[in-house]
């Protein structure tokens, strides 16, 4: 990897071929997915919205461990060894390229061919990412209409960015027949600042840009083609290294003072200003610092102004405040999420708009809502398998309005309600915004955001078999008003119980039928995202299905005379089976029992030999052990290391233990703030410092 960085950052201007590097082996844990009775699990998953790809199960390459082999009392205790992050290009991914171009409506920008790789855990792993012959020919077909933003002078157009629309002295290069060197000079370096680079640009990309565009304003045969000829502009500056990569180099290129920063004792150089800007931007929200501000469709206008969203990186940055752990703080806190009533956030997805007034008032940044859809592996409900008989064992079996409501949500259609996947990343940002035991709450919380069902019962709407009984996934009885505040719903103590009973949750760790093998994905997770352990790999000898026989039994039944009872496969399944049986007042789309096979629904469990004492026990449902989950400082310190993981973008290491009890420190001081977190690792060693081959 060191010699793909060195290559890629030695390169001064244009990208003119990508470097194939080797993948990493097969990921841990876990066989092939298949049948509907199949015990193993394929997690890997794609966010349609963000472009996000996951998989279950890691594996960091030959000699390095995965995470979860490491002994987590070790990870936790600080013993001043350095952090040894090495130093990157990182590409840009699908989601962001795409937020910073600010120009899809109307295009298929959005569908560039920047994924992450599918073997990494989360999206934001750095490593062996970069551009093969293949996917960068794709780039280049797909560039060639980012360019319309920039000839635009009308703050009404759609598309149109505030960045250029607002400041007149770009509308000169625009507008004039024959711009002058000055304006020349000027669009350009707004150009590679505040829509490619997201950087101050150097001498030399300037002057090369400036050198290109007036070459093609030379070309010009008629003005009137103006349009045209910025978009070869503008498509020249996203080919640059710089639009296509973020630097996590620490060379001080662009230091305040100009001087090359000292490498320390251990061969490590700290970030630059502006290296560390984008670092906390794209973590937060997977956004460039400056991101422009967009004008949609309905006049709807994105976060951010004439800077762009996200400014107040850049402009620490620039005064070298952001080297103050108040100022990462406040930073953080800004752009974390929060209440608005409007939506902003919203407006650049690509979902239809008429669902954005009935989301809730609470919101996330995009790349916090990133970390929790792929930790908590819910955000590609709608690509999983579909369910059959969702509601199977439920009260509401046989109402076939009730079966088509769900699949209404799962992927929405009908209608102007959201879906699963937005309930729970209305349900999550809620939880954020109190900034309180932010841990405990994510497993407890009773509070949820519903669809509402007024105005869509039947006799009041043509789409009523779709719509009419939205609610009653989440058990919730009559009809929900449309209005935010009927929404917010308060479910039972004995029903539900944060994230891990959110029909999104369940549903996306379930198969197709009510009695599969669910219990055993659900547990799967629990052990590998809530307990960082590792499942060994699914022997190539094993048939890993259960018995068409045993069809009509409960999963309960099933799993526990086939799978517990038989010594061989209990020694890999008893690290699952215990933590899923909590699940089973649950079918697999959700819904709660009411019955199982005849058998009133069975969440008990017997947790044994687990990796905390106080982990150990009986439990009585999933609700019980999610606040056993929620009181136990070994799960805790798993989310922390999810978290680390997620926005620092690789593996955690020993090395990083001074980082994680500083993570750790930072939750307890502040009763539980995300934010805080955030903070204390934004300002370690961990995040800051690179070393350098």
């Amino acid at each position: 990897m060191a010699s793909t960085t060195r290559a890629l950052a030695s390169c001064p201007s244009f990208v003119a071929a990508g470097v194939l590097v080797a993948l990493c082996g097969c990921p841990a844990g876990g066989g092939e997915g298949g049948g509907d009775d199949e015990i193993g699990q394929d997690t890997s998953s794609e966010d349609e919205d963000t472009g996000d790809e996951t998989e279950g199960g890691e594996d960091e390459g030959e000699g390095e461990p995965s995470g979860n082999a490491l002994d987590q009392d070790q990870l936790f205790t600080c013993v001043d060894a350095p952090a040894m992050s090495p130093a990157d290009l990182r590409l840009i991914d699908r989601y962001s390229w795409t937020r910073n171009v600010g120009s899809w409506h109307g295009t298929d920008l959005d569908r560039n061919p920047l994924y992450a790789r599918p073997e990494h855990r989360y999206s934001s792993y750095a490593e062996d990412e970069t551009l093969d012959p293949s996917v960068l020919s794709l780039y280049l077909d797909s560039v060639a209409g980012i360019g319309l933003p920039w000839a635009q002078t009308a703050s009404w157009q759609e598309n149109a960015i505030t960045t250029v629309t607002g400041d007149p002295e770009l509308h000169c290069f625009i507008g004039d027949a024959a711009p002058s060197p000055e304006c020349t000079q000027y669009y350009v370096e707004r150009l590679l600042e505040r829509g490619a680079h997201y950087r101050p640009p150097t001498d030399e990309q300037v002057d090369r840009l400036v050198e290109f565009a007036q070459a093609a304003l030379a070309m010009e045969a008629d003005p009137a083609a103006r349009t045209e000829t910025i978009g070869s502009i503008v498509t020249a500056s996203y080919v640059t290294v710089d639009a296509l990569f973020r630097s996590e180099l620490g060379d001080g290129r662009d230091n305040a003072a100009g001087d090359q920063l000292e490498v320390d004792a251990h061969g490590r150089l700290r970030l630059s200003p502006h290296e560390l800007a984008q670092a906390m931007a794209y973590a937060i929200a997977k956004t460039a610092p400056n991101a422009p501000s967009v004008r949609r469709k309905h006049m709807f206008q994105s976060k951010g102004d004439v800077d762009g969203y996200l400014a107040g990186f850049t402009d620490a940055a620039l005064d070298g405040s952001l080297s103050d752990p108040a100022v990462v703080d406040e930073l953080v806190r800004e752009y974390l999420g929060g209440v608005d009533e409007l939506r902003q956030d919203l407006y650049l997805e690509r979902a239809d708009d008429r669902h954005w007034d009935n989301r809730s008032e609470y919101w996330m940044g995009m790349g916090v809502r990133a970390f929790f859809r792929e930790w908590l592996d819910y955000g590609d409900l709608a690509a999983k398998p579909p369910k059959v008989e969702v509601a199977h064992t439920s009260a509401y079996e046989g109402v076939g309005s009730v079966e088509k409501s769900y699949q209404n949500q799962v992927d929405p259609f009908y209608g102007y309600e959201n879906s699963f996947v937005e309930h729970l990343d209305d349900m999550i940002a809620r939880i954020l915004e109190s900034d309180t035991a932010i841990f405990e709450q994510l497993l407890t919380s009773r509070m949820f955001y519903t669809p509402a069902t007024a105005g869509y019962q039947q006799g009041e709407s043509t789409i009523w078999q779709s719509t009419a009984d939205m609610n009653k996934a989440y058990n919730v009885a009559g009809v929900t008003e449309a209005t935010r505040e009927a929404r917010w719903i308060e479910l039972p103590a004995n029903e539900r119980a944060g994230v891990l009973t959110h029909p999104a949750w369940l549903g996306a760790h379930g198969l197709s039928f009510e009695n599969d093998p669910n219990l055993v994905h659900r547990g799967k997770w629990i052990r590998e995202e809530l307990l960082c352990q590792d499942i060994p790999d699914l022997p190539l000898n094993v048939d890993a299905a259960l018995s068409e026989e045993s069809k009509e039994l409960s999963a309960r039944e099933r799993i526990s005379t086939q799978i517990d009872a038989d010594p061989y496969c209990w020694s890999c399944h008893s690290l699952m089976n215990p933590l899923g049986y909590p699940f089973e007042i649950y079918n697999h789309a959700g819904f709660l029992r009411v019955d199982d096979h005849g058998s009133a629904p069975d969440g008990s469990s017997e947790l044994t030999a687990m990796p905390s004492p106080e982990l150990d026990g009986p439990v009585s449902s999933a609700i019980d052990f999610n606040e056993r989950l929620a009181a136990s400082p070994y799960a805790k310190r798993c989310f922390l290391r999810q978290v680390f993981r997620y926005f620092v973008g690789r593996e955690e290491t020993l090395a990083d233990a001074c980082t994680l009890v500083a993570m750790e420190q930072a939750y307890v001081d502040s009763e539980g703030s995300f934010a805080a977190v955030l903070t204390a690792l934004f300002t370690s060693d961990s995040f800051q410092l690179r070393v350098q081959d």
